[in-house]
């Protein structure tokens, strides 16, 4: 004869499955994301002239964050579907493990940020991507062009690191054919920026999913636990 289950079981079970399916879609989109970024011709432009060697470690972070993510998702659907205790323990202690190390680099970025510093070091790559595109170097042209027609932004710090003589098109608004007034590093600051709330709220409503979901998880290893003594 098969166990009862009462209601508030099979909601658990219902809520950690359907959390968890989603969880597993998001690790597919991560992974295609670092995939994506990875293979991309116009970031790799991006990163060749800001000349940043940790951007070929992150592609290769996103993918493996991606297939962490659908481990993760994978476990707890299987768990929950299956009634399998072991299964949900395993994801109990992966989802412990990665909710430990969100809070920890969450800890770490709020201790060492440091928006001045960055907002330096980009106007400073972005000079030099200047220098050398003075120098005939392409790359390093395309770079530049490519920054300040997105950013609408001119030079690393201002217009200033060019020759007056030497402003490019690139720098003037298309639709007043003014020179932009803002430099490049300020105006990659100010977009990061302003990203980084919708960012963090994200993250934030991932780690408090995560953490409920730890709950049922737990809550739900308990009864089939329970179950498997009594039958």
């Amino acid at each position: 004869m098969a166990p009862h289950v009462d209601p508030a079981t099979a909601w658990m079970k219902y809520i950690i499955f359907t959390v968890n399916f989603i969880i597993w879609v998001m690790g597919g989109a991560i992974l295609g994301l670092g995939i994506w970024i990875r293979s991309d011709s116009d970031f790799w432009e991006y990163h060749k002239g800001l000349d940043i060697p940790q951007y070929y470690q992150a592609c290769y972070v996103v993918i493996t964050l991606g297939v962490v993510i659908l481990i993760i998702g994978f476990f707890g659907c299987c768990g929950a579907a299956l009634d399998s205790p072991c299964m949900l323990f395993t994801y109990f202690v992966i989802l412990v493990i990665i909710v430990l190390m969100e809070l920890s680099a969450a800890g770490l970025v709020w201790k060492h940020a440091d928006g001045e510093k960055f907002q330096n070091f980009l106007t400073d790559s972005i000079k030099a991507a200047i220098d050398r595109s003075q120098r005939e170097d392409y790359d390093a042209m395309r770079f530049v062009e490519l920054l300040q027609l997105h950013l609408e932004c001119c030079g690393g710090y201002d217009k200033n690191d060019y020759h007056l003589d030497d402003i490019p098109q690139s720098c003037s608004s298309d639709r007043t054919n003014n020179v932009f007034i803002h430099g490049c590093g300020e105006n990659i600051r100010r977009y990061l920026e302003q990203k980084a709330g919708a960012v963090g709220g994200v993250a934030l409503g991932l780690v408090l999913v995560q953490i409920l979901c730890l709950i049922f998880t737990g809550c739900l290893f308990c009864i089939l636990r329970e179950d498997s003594k009594e039958y």
